[in-house]
C-alpha cells in the first residue's frame, strides 16, 4: 500500500488516507482493512494550527507513506515506536536509510517542507504519534532562542532519525495515550491534555526548558476523572432526584463555579440538563415498553405529570403521546410490509 500525501491538519489527512487505503472515518477514527492490517488510525485537534494524528497497528502488507513538501514552515514531531519485522526504510531526497533493527523508539523532528517517505514491511507492529504544528502555532509560542535549536534540529534532516530516543517519561505518556477509550468524549478531552503536556515535556527535556504550552481547552488529567465520578452519580439508576450543586461540587472537589464550567466544557450540557436528558431517555423507553406516561414521569422523579409532558416536550418537541402514536404508526407500517 502506497500513500502520497502533502502534510495538512491530521483531521484533514486522515479522511484522505481513510479514503486511499479504501474505508470509511468516522469521529476521526478509522479501523485498518483486513488486506492491509489490523489496528486504527485517529486523529484531532486542538484548533486549526494545533492537530495530532495515533496509528496503532499490526500489519499485514507493506506500508509506504511518502510525504510531500507543503512549502510551509510548520514543524512534525513523531513519537515512533516500531516493532520491525523484515527491515524498515526511510529517505529523503538527500539521504537514505535501510535498517533491520528489531526495535525502533526514537522522536523524529522535521519541517514539514521536508519531503520523506517511511516504508514498513508485513508483520510490522508501528504504535506512532504525530503532531503537526502549523507555521502561525509556531510563530506564537517559539521565541528567537527556542525557533534557532528547532531550526537547527531540524536541519540536520534524516541524520537526526536515531539521536531524540524515548525515554522511560515518555515511554509512560505514551502508554496512557495509546490506552485512550475514543467511544468516551470525557476520553478525548483527556487525550488532548495528555499530549500537550508531552509535547511541553519533550521539549523541555530535549529543546528548551523555558517553553510553555497553554491552551484554554485543556483540561488536566485529574480534574476529568472528577467529572467522571460526577458523571457515574449523574447517570446512577437508583438515583431519585437531582443533588445539590454543593454536594456535587464535594464529589469532584472542585468550586462550585469551576465544576459547572468545567462539566460543560467536557460534556457539552450543563449538570441538570445532563441528568434530564439521561431520565426523560428512560422514560421514553419505559413508554415505548407499554408503561403509561404517568407511571414513567413517576419513576423518574416527576410528580405531576403536566410537568413530565412540559419536560418531555421540550427535550423532544413533542408529547409523551405523540411518541406513542409515532411508533404505533410505525410498528403498523413495518407489519404491513
Amino acid at each position: 500500500m502506497y500513500i502520497r500525501f502533502k502534510q495538512k491538519n491530521f483531521k484533514t489527512w486522515l479522511q484522505e488516507a481513510a479514503g486511499k487505503i479504501g474505508v470509511k472515518a468516522k469521529s476521526s477514527y478509522f479501523s485498518f482493512p483486513e488486506n492491509l492490517g489490523h489496528g486504527f488510525c485517529f486523529a484531532d485537534s486542538l484548533d486549526r494550527s494545533f492537530s495530532y494524528v495515533l496509528i496503532n497497528a499490526e500489519l499485514n502488507d507493506n506500508l509506504t507513506l511518502h510525504r510531500t513538501s507543503n512549502n510551509q514552515q510548520g514543524l512534525l514531531v513523531f513519537f515512533n515506536q516500531v516493532q520491525v519485522s523484515d527491515f524498515f526504510g526511510i529517505r529523503s531526497k538527500k539521504n537514505q536509510i535501510i535498517d533491520s533493527a528489531k526495535n525502533r523508539n526514537n522522536i523524529f523532528v522535521s519541517s514539514s517542507n521536508l519531503e520523506v517517505e517511511v516504508s514498513y514491511t508485513p508483520g510490522t507492529k508501528i504504535r506512532r504519534l504525530g503532531i503537526y504544528l502549523s507555521p502561525q502555532w509556531v510563530a506564537g509560542h517559539f521565541n528567537a532562542d527556542v525557533k534557532l535549536q528547532v531550526e537547527m534540529l531540524t536541519s540536520q534532516e534524516l541524520e537526526q532519525i536515531n539521536k531524540l530516543l524515548i525515554n522511560q517519561e515518555i515511554q509512560e505518556k505514551l502508554t496512557r495515550i495509546f490506552e485512550t477509550d475514543f467511544t468516551k468524549e470525557s476520553e478525548k478531552l483527556a487525550l488532548k491534555s495528555r499530549i500537550v503536556f508531552l509535547l511541553e515535556y519533550f521539549f523541555s527535556t530535549y529543546i528548551n526548558d523555558s517553553l510553555q504550552i497553554s491552551n484554554k481547552k485543556i483540561i488536566p488529567d485529574e480534574d476529568v476523572v472528577r467529572l467522571q465520578n460526577v458523571e457515574a452519580l449523574l447517570k446512577n439508576e437508583e438515583l431519585e432526584r437531582f443533588p445539590s450543586i454543593t454536594n456535587l461540587a464535594r464529589i469532584a472537589h472542585m468550586s462550585s463555579t469551576k465544576l459547572k464550567q468545567r462539566f460543560k466544557q467536557v460534556y457539552g450540557l450543563r449538570l441538570y440538563e445532563f441528568y434530564n436528558k439521561r431520565r426523560l431517555n428512560k422514560a421514553k423507553e419505559m413508554m415505548l415498553q407499554g408503561i403509561s406516561a404517568k407511571e414513567a414521569g413517576f419513576s423518574i422523579g416527576f410528580t405531576d405529570v403536566s410537568n413530565f409532558t412540559k419536560a418531555f416536550k421540550k427535550e423532544y418537541g413533542c408529547t409523551p403521546k405523540t411518541i406513542l402514536e409515532r411508533e404505533y404508526h410505525h410498528s403498523e407500517i413495518s407489519e404491513s410490509l
